[in-house]
């Protein structure tokens, strides 16, 4: 019996002991955190500086004149002088369309064309005498004068319609001879000898497709972000993913100057010289060029920004409170971020927040 109660007296004292001292500790650990918590934070300032970014995209490479040769007239096909592979200059001759009804209407035009001329000729001749006789009064009537005038008038009008309808028949004679509108390779051919084309044959594509590979254009879609600090004329390096370890360079020539609505993106194009051929029409690249910022942009240090699964946020201190701060990121740097938002240059931030930092804490800098 007596060692159950001095037991139970033991018990009683310990508890009492415990109970009295809990508070005071607790106190003590909850006020060391406090101050834990508020060294940790450290403090930044928002700046306006131009962030630059290096960044890879993705391009392919496109002939520089590129053309579909279909036939500008009606006729069947007599010689291809060229073939998939085949090099041409500028007027060469590629192919030649045979159409013998195409030789007799021109030759009956020619004919028109020559009776209509005699005639003016005639018409022009009997006015120059009624004129010359008119000089002599009462020899010659106004009535016959105005009809030998309307004649020369009218036999002229005539003689230019089938002047023309003979320049025409002759451009369309032309055209049965196929001619390379510039210097190229020919890719496709897709007629042979014997073959009918024409405006009116239905044709499955076109005769011969000719594209310039000695100069190329590599195309690149340059995103929203980005295209605002990448000028024309600037200078940049792309490799070949069929050669790996070269590297090429080139300069942006041209801009498009509008955004794609479906990618959010800046067409531009790269002027290649490809004298040596190495390069084929088609193939991919990997473009790297730098941006050169966005003027008067504010920048923050990239390990300020709190990510939410909706929005972007900075924690920016005013008067010592928290206060969120919606931002829209933009380029990047190795420590920097350009952004977007309800910020001024010189406002104090928290560079290293947290989630459970909330809007509207006082927090003092140490």
């Amino acid at each position: 019996m007596k060692t159950i109660r001095y037991s139970g007296l033991s018990l009683l004292l310990s508890l009492s002991i415990l109970a009295g001292c809990s508070p005071s500790e607790s106190s003590d650990t909850k006020t060391k955190n406090v101050a834990t918590q508020e060294l940790s934070y450290q403090f930044g300032r928002v700046s306006r500086q131009k962030i630059g970014q290096q960044i890879q995209l993705p391009g392919e490479f496109l002939p520089f004149q590129e053309v579909s040769i279909y036939p500008k007239a009606t006729g069947f096909v007599e010689k291809v002088l060229v073939d998939r592979g085949s090099s041409v200059r500028t007027g060469q001759v590629l192919m030649v369309l045979d159409a013998p009804e195409t030789e007799e209407q021109l030759v009956a035009a020619r004919s028109n064309y020559l009776k209509a001329q005699a005639m003016l000729v005639g018409s022009k001749e009997h006015y120059k005498r009624l004129v010359s006789g008119s000089k002599i009064a009462g020899s010659v009537s106004a009535l016959n004068l105005e009809s030998a005038y309307a004649r020369m008038m009218a036999d002229s009008a005539s003689a230019m319609g089938e002047q023309a309808n003979f320049g025409a028949l002759t451009k369309i004679k032309s055209y049965l001879v196929v001619r390379a509108p510039f210097d190229g390779v020919i890719t496709e051919r897709n007629v042979h000898p014997g073959a009918l084309v024409g405006s009116g044959v239905q044709m499955a594509g076109p005769m011969l497709m000719l594209q310039q590979q000695n100069h190329l254009r590599l195309v690149v879609d340059i995103p929203e972000t980005y295209s605002i600090g990448i000028k024309s004329g600037k200078q940049v390096t792309f490799q070949v993913n069929a050669m790996p370890g070269k590297t090429f360079n080139g300069k942006i020539a041209r801009r498009s100057g509008n955004m794609n609505q479906k990618f959010r993106s800046e067409t531009a194009e790269i002027d290649v010289d490809n004298s040596s051929r190495l390069l084929k029409p088609g193939m991919f690249a990997e473009i790297t060029l730098a941006s050169d910022g966005t003027e008067d942009a504010l920048a923050v240090p990239t390990a300020a920004i709190l990510v939410s699964t909706e929005r972007q946020y900075v924690v920016r201190i005013k008067s010592g409170i928290t206060e969120y701060v919606e931002i829209k990121p933009g380029q990047q740097s190795d420590s920097m971020t350009e952004v977007f938002g309800n910020l001024r240059a010189g406002d104090s931030l928290v560079t290293n927040p947290r989630n459970n930092l909330k809007s509207g804490i006082k927090i003092v800098a140490k």
